[in-house]
């Protein structure tokens, strides 16, 4: 199985969110998921690719040329290369089976807005989750409740209103351990 991490990637990032993931990827490397991510050595995805490369275990990055220095020091398995931010997140949600969000700043926010309207749309079949560790994304899903009571949402292309709930498009988890139990029911 094949699952895209998006998260944060700040040097900056308070420890609590990047310990917070550690259990991701141990989880992660114990199920034998392979990992595709966007990262770079910072933030809460360096955290879950270090736990890769200690583990020896598959992983491959997506790179938008506007990156290409993050690769300076960086060890990992496979490399692919696209011109910009939106090809990387379209390759990235089209080659994983499932694609969960783990805290991060704006380029995770982008990501999640991005593959909710690419499911939405149904340009790919990957199942969302959100980390909502600390409560992380609960603005995100008030926001995304609040375009939805009022009228903002629909289904399909050219679709007619429709109230579309949260749970029809992603699957919020609070725990690496409810994280990998929802992950593992894909694998069946």
């Amino acid at each position: 199985m094949k699952v895209c991490v998006c998260g944060g990637t700040n040097p900056a990032t308070n420890v609590k969110f990047t310990d917070s993931v550690r259990r991701i990827g141990e989880l992660f490397c114990d199920n034998d998921i392979e990992l595709i991510w966007g990262g770079n050595l910072y933030g809460v995805l360096a955290v879950i690719h270090q736990i890769y490369i200690e583990r020896k275990k598959p992983n491959t990055l997506y790179l938008p040329k506007t990156y290409i220095d993050d690769l300076n020091g960086m060890t990992t398995d496979k490399v692919v290369i696209l011109e910009n931010i939106g090809e990387r997140q379209n390759a990235m949600s089209r080659n994983s089976d499932a694609v969960v969000f783990v805290p991060g700043g704006i380029g995770t926010m982008y990501e999640f807005w991005a593959s909710l309207e690419a499911l939405r749309s149904g340009e790919i079949n990957a199942k969302l989750f959100l980390y909502n560790f600390d409560g992380f994304f609960d603005k995100q899903i008030e926001f995304f409740d609040f375009i939805n009571q009022n009228g903002f949402t629909k289904t399909g292309m050219g679709g007619s209103p429709y109230k579309i709930k949260p749970e029809d498009l992603f699957t919020v988890v609070d725990t690496p351990e409810a994280l990998i139990k929802e992950l593992m029911k894909l694998k069946k």
